[in-house]
């Protein structure tokens, strides 16, 4: 009964870290990185696409101010283009994430860059 209970209690810690570890990666902006996470592949298609929505939405807020800082220093045109082509994707990406979680059967699916379905499945 005691191993029983140690191993339960390693595994629930293990849990904990993993879901840290997975709102870390969330904070961080790493959306394609999420599929890596057994606590992320089980939660529900509802759960995977709010995780990644909310990923998305972290990594455009990193995107904006850092293309802000370009443009107020007047540098690299050519990077802030690059950042704007990015910027402009993830948007268009976390629109039909959105659209994903209001979705009923008598809508059309959304469909979704093929990475994307990847990683919410």
């Amino acid at each position: 009964m005691n191993d029983e209970q140690e191993s339960k209690e390693k595994s629930e810690k293990r849990n904990v870290k993993s879901e840290s570890d997975l709102d870390r990666e969330i904070t961080a902006g790493e959306w394609t990185r999420l599929i890596r996470f057994k606590i992320y592949r089980q939660r529900s298609r509802q759960g995977r696409v709010l995780a990644v929505y909310q990923a998305l939405s972290n990594r455009l807020d990193q995107l904006v101010k850092a293309f802000y800082e370009l443009a107020r220093q007047n540098q690299s045109l050519a990077a802030a283009g690059k950042l704007m082509k990015e910027i402009n994707y993830l948007r268009r990406v976390r629109d039909s994430l959105l659209v994903c979680l209001t979705w009923n059967e008598t809508d059309v699916l959304p469909e979704l860059p093929e990475e994307v379905e990847e990683i919410i499945g």
